[in-house]
């Protein structure tokens, strides 16, 4: 016991003695902190929730673009303006895969939008054209199927989709207003029954496929925190990378054999570390915790607390990375190298700086496999209301801790086996 206090305290003082480490200690918190509060516009996103509601356009004319190519542009000619056009504007939407825009300022008719839809292509993103003629509603109600029509911009194979979808929810309808005696208040209220059903299966289908649904200021939220991660994990790699050159000039000078012969033991020796390791994390977490109330104004979405239970999981993960790797490698420069290297590849790979959710799925499996990704996770977890997180997340930092802790002790044994 003596020997582990003696070696803890020794590697202390050599710490603190360390400009370099008290920098990145002290100043990486407080620019964390900085990043918590940052202020996003509120322009739409691929996660954003507005991509997910009718869009109404007044100028029938408008040329729309958008850079996002993960969803159909689809424009509606709304001629009906009814509770089933919208009924169907809105099935549309919610589905995720398009992103519809509404015209029904006045009825225009099939020729003219024809004519427009072909004059836009080439100026616009729109993928294809859904047109609702202006009996659409009195059709379904007198047993017709409404007429309407869909007239394909673009070569997509989503164009199909479309078409799949317009024809199953007019079934939808047609079926439920057979039922009613084509009753149109009864309609009404059979299909807010019954979509308000088909949307809570959908809902827990989603949860099934471990996907969350996130409002816009969730997503708002989760980017401020993945930003904030993203200056963390630079702090607890390189303060890593500190106490894994003590490792190192305790082996290059000698001194493994003069631990080892004292009262301290291997397993002292890499406790010894990990207590160095934990006590580095415990500082940054704590001046986190002192300069967040006093920087952030803000809500980013989960409690304080629970962000600070992730920060603190999260600095044990990295930092003892950090000095699997400085150990392994033997070499301050190269292990600098490495864990720069480190910090911008895993960054990106798990989603700090932009959604992966779109990303291939190959990409989504592998960031699992990083740290970061999973405060991300937990953090969504704990907006939405999900239960289980805290336990899910130290499962989680457990297990990287001990396959970490067991690269640590085979670098150290390595590292004896040389003299």
């Amino acid at each position: 016991m003596n020997g582990f206090v003696t070696l803890v305290k020794t590697n202390l003082k050599l710490l603190l003695r360390n400009k370099g480490y008290l920098c990145l200690v002290i100043l990486l918190p407080i620019l964390s902190a900085g990043l918590l509060s940052l202020q996003l516009d509120e322009t739409v996103t691929m996660k954003d929730d507005s991509s997910y509601v009718v869009q109404n356009i007044e100028d029938r004319d408008d040329n729309i673009t958008s850079i996002e190519n993960t969803k159909l542009l689809v424009k509606i000619y709304d001629n009906s303006n009814s509770q089933l056009s919208d009924d169907l504007a809105q099935e549309l939407a919610g589905s995720g895969i398009f992103r519809i825009f509404r015209y029904n300022q006045e009825v225009v008719d099939l020729a003219t939008a024809r004519a427009a839809s072909i004059d836009s292509a080439g100026k616009s993103n729109i993928g294809a054209v859904v047109y609702i003629p202006e009996n659409f509603e009195a059709d379904i109600l007198s047993g017709g199927t409404g007429h309407l029509s869909i007239m394909e911009i673009t070569d997509d194979g989503r164009n199909a989709l479309l078409a799949s979808q317009v024809n199953t929810y007019i079934n939808f309808m047609m079926q439920a207003a057979d039922s009613t005696n084509y009753d149109k208040t009864a309609l009404a209220s059979l299909l807010g029954e019954l979509n308000e059903s088909r949307l809570n299966k959908k809902i827990e289908a989603v949860e099934v496929g471990n996907s969350l649904t996130l409002t816009s200021q969730q997503n708002h939220q989760s980017t401020r925190i993945g930003y904030s991660i993203a200056a963390l994990t630079m702090g607890f790699l390189f303060c890593g990378v500190f106490i894994a050159d003590i490792i190192v000039k305790e082996k290059n000078n000698k001194v493994y054999n003069r631990i080892f012969l004292s009262k301290a033991s291997i397993l002292n020796y890499v406790v010894a570390k990990m207590a160095m390791i934990l006590l580095t994390v415990a500082i940054q977490t704590g001046i986190l915790a002192l300069v967040t109330p006093l920087m952030v104004s803000t809500d980013f979405g989960i409690p304080f607390g629970s962000y600070l239970f992730l920060v603190f999981g999260l600095g044990l993960c990295i930092s003892t990375l950090s000095v699997v790797i400085g150990t392994l490698v033997g070499n301050t420069m190269n292990a600098t190298y490495a864990v720069f290297a480190i910090w911008i590849v895993s960054n990106i790979m798990a989603g700090l700086y932009f959604p992966i959710t779109s990303a291939a799925q190959w990409w989504v499996k592998a960031s699992l496999l990083i740290p970061q990704r999973w405060v991300i996770v937990a953090s969504e977890m704990l907006m939405t209301g999900e239960t289980g997180v805290y336990a899910m997340y130290g499962l989680i930092v457990g297990c990287y801790l001990l396959i970490l802790m067991a690269g640590t002790s085979i670098g150290i044994m390595v590292g004896k086996k040389d003299y």
